[in-house]
């Protein structure tokens, strides 16, 4: 017989034995439903297969220890070794990439109150990316009838904290100031955490406020909770709202605030109201991304 004839039939058990043959499963771990589409390549090689409709896979490896690759638009992949494995039960998570895109963004608005205080201004200014996600915002806005009566708002926080698919955190600081027809002056402070799931946010916080009314001799010092909840309107609207209460002893600041941004362009609607001071302030203006010298090509 000739001698490669024999030597074939000599190694062909051990070639049988060198291909190895695994099964499985993909499932997406969120919904625990079979995820079809997914590929499934040994490492190193350009061997591999999809998953079926019912997120089912037949692969044949080159050795019980393989890794394999398994990857697909919109999940994160993994790399896992069969470690003599050969039926396999691949549990997949949505792999999310979140940029909100409002770093490095300076707005201008011309702000008027409906009610009391006509004539303001609005400016933001947000900063670049701290480490990835983070990002450092502050605003101020200034609202009079040009004459006794003034309306400061300010804010400094840090957004996108924690940020995960369907969850992310922001921490910010407000100050007020107000002095209405000489006979109500306020200070507030106040910091608050937005834990915001999905388009949902519930925010929490404390506050502090120094109030006084001279017509009814009531002067405040407190310090309270707040407490509010926010969403985002998506089609056809994309806006976002918040609406929020501190509250006091014998008394309780009410705030809430509608506001779309598209493009460059970015308004909002909002309203104050603490005791028997209310505004209702409407605010249009623009936007833009400012960039650093070394960002410019």
């Amino acid at each position: 017989m000739n001698f490669k004839i024999r030597l074939i039939i000599f190694l062909f058990p051990f070639l049988g034995l060198a291909q190895i043959e695994i099964n499985g499963i993909v499932i997406e771990k969120k919904y625990k439903e079979p995820y079809p589409g997914v590929s499934i390549i040994e490492k190193g090689t350009k061997n591999g297969t999809q998953t079926d409709f019912d997120g089912r896979f037949s692969l044949i490896v080159s050795e019980k220890n393989s890794t394999i690759i398994v990857s697909s638009v919109g999940i994160r992949t993994q790399e896992i070794e069969l470690k003599g494995e050969k039926d396999l039960n691949i549990m997949i998570r949505e792999d999310c990439s979140r940029d909100w895109f409002d770093h490095q963004k300076i707005g201008f608005n011309i702000v008027s109150g409906v009610i009391n205080n006509p004539i303001g201004g609005q400016i933001n200014l947000s900063f670049p990316v701290i480490f990835g996600q983070p990002t450092l915002k502050s605003g101020v806005s200034y609202q009079t009838d040009l004459k006794e009566n003034r309306f400061l708002n300010a804010n400094l926080g840090v957004e996108h904290l924690f940020v995960s698919c369907d969850f992310d955190t922001d921490i910010n600081a407000y100050y007020r100031n107000l002095d209405f027809n000489n006979r109500i002056e306020l200070a507030a402070y106040s910091i608050e955490t937005s834990l915001n799931f999905n388009r949902i946010r519930a925010i929490v916080g404390i506050s502090s406020i120094d109030f006084t009314n001279s017509m009814e001799t009531l002067n405040v010092k407190s310090v309270g909770p707040t407490l509010g909840i926010g969403s985002w309107i998506g089609k056809p609207f994309f806006l976002s709202f918040s609406a929020k209460a501190s509250l006091y002893d014998n008394l309780t600041e009410y705030q809430a605030e509608i506001k779309k941004e598209y493009k460059n362009f970015y308004g909002f609607t909002r309203f104050y109201k603490v005791q028997d001071f209310e505004e209702l302030s409407i605010g249009v203006g623009i936007q833009f991304t400012y960039l650093f010298k070394s960002q410019r090509r």
